[in-house]
């Protein structure tokens, strides 16, 4: 009989988190999975998706972060469907679903941690580590998608080691894009073909880092005068990060996509990816451009230290210093030796550790272990 897993998600929006479990959920093996989706507060544009994969996929519709009505359906559903495991993901949908699990009386509970935190004023609100701490003896195990989310957990939550093993986040690498598309799309964003194009993928959220790329882009400007910065995704700080490059001069130089399905012909339209989080469990966008043969240059924080060796397969500068993400970007953009060698010594160590047949194969064991033994023991990564 098929292995019945529950992924529980607080929305189905634009997000990390939400794009990998779209992608673990389709590379599972259907004659031994079978896999559904349930999210909390909202659905979102990674429905379609999972229901053309033939992937069952339900609503919460959550009013609130304490809907108790909210959770006596969720109950339901996995008492009906007879779950065997709740797999779930970030902070609300951690809450609703192992409380519900255990009410359901599910035999395992399993939470991916995606985020690991440097800085402790970008950590997760007090109470809500409290909440975690409270759950974790309810939660049959972890998985950290980075040695640095493996330290948060141990450190700051308080998980146990025996309870936490490390799979890292992964990716599909399709066939490049007809270089017509991606003509198209620099021609969309009036970009010159010669224009050196840098951008990145990401929420504009203050995790991000958005404000320091563009605080950034000024010095990048005096070395590289017809440089353009794509930036694509939504958040919170749209409005905002627009008022940024108005005040610093650089708006004209400034393209807000907007989010966008069309993920790999970005990148392919890109000279330089980058990405100057503040923090990050293991970023999806820069495995993606990386996969992509894009020099990035990054922060180096928590998980992106674990993928980007600095001057081999990237360039890896300090947080929240727009001088030295200004350094990278111009050294990256005036040596094209460089970002080449870097750019395919990039993908050659995504495409060997980092896409999703073999991160699915390893979740796959990690189910039935933990079905087969029901408490499990230390596992080795």
């Amino acid at each position: 009989m098929a292995i019945r897993i529950l992924h529980v998600i607080d929305t189905l929006d634009y997000g990390g988190a939400e794009r990998f479990l779209v992608g673990l959920v389709r590379h599972l093996d259907r004659e031994r999975f079978r896999p559904q989706v349930v999210w909390v507060t909202r659905g979102g544009p990674f429905v379609r998706p999972l229901e053309d994969a033939g992937i069952p996929v339900k609503g919460l519709a959550a009013r609130h972060h304490r809907d108790v009505r909210a959770l006596g359906r969720l109950v339901r559903l996995m008492r009906d469907e007879a779950v065997d495991v709740v797999h779930t993901h970030l902070f609300v949908d951690g809450f609703y679903g192992r409380l519900a699990a255990v009410l359901a009386g599910v035999p395992v509970r399993l939470v991916t941690q995606q985020n690991a935190y440097d800085d402790p004023r970008h950590r997760l609100p007090r109470w809500q580590i409290w909440v975690n701490r409270l759950l974790t003896p309810f939660t049959t195990y972890f998985v950290a998608v980075s040695e640095a989310a493996r330290a948060y957990l141990q450190t700051v939550e308080w998980v146990p080691p025996t309870k936490v093993q490390v799979i890292p986040n992964a990716i599909d690498v399709p066939p490049p894009p007809s270089p017509a598309a991606v003509q198209a799309l620099r021609r969309d964003w009036a970009v010159h073909p010669t224009a050196p194009l840098v951008g990145t993928v990401a929420r504009l959220e203050p995790q991000k880092g958005l404000d320091v790329l563009l605080a950034a882009l000024p010095r990048v400007r005096e070395a590289v005068p017809d440089v353009r910065c794509v930036i694509v995704g939504q958040g919170a700080l749209r409005d905002a990060l627009a008022a940024q490059a108005r005040a610093l001069g650089v708006a004209d130089a400034v393209i807000f996509a907007g989010p966008r399905e069309d993920v790999w012909t970005v990148l392919a339209a890109l000279d330089v990816f980058v990405l100057p989080s503040r923090f990050e469990g293991l970023s999806l966008a820069l495995l993606e451009a990386m996969a992509a043969g894009k020099p990035v240059v990054a922060t180096a924080v928590s998980g992106s230290v674990e993928v980007v060796e600095d001057g081999v397969t990237g360039v890896l500068v300090p947080p929240n210093d727009p001088e030295a993400l200004a350094r990278g970007l111009i050294h990256v953009l005036g040596s094209p030796d460089v970002a080449r060698r870097l750019g395919e010594a990039g993908r050659r160590r995504v495409v060997q550790r980092y896409t999703l047949p073999t991160v699915a194969r390893a979740y796959e064991a990690l189910y039935e272990r933990l079905l087969r033994r029901g408490r499990p023991d230390p596992m080795p990564d």
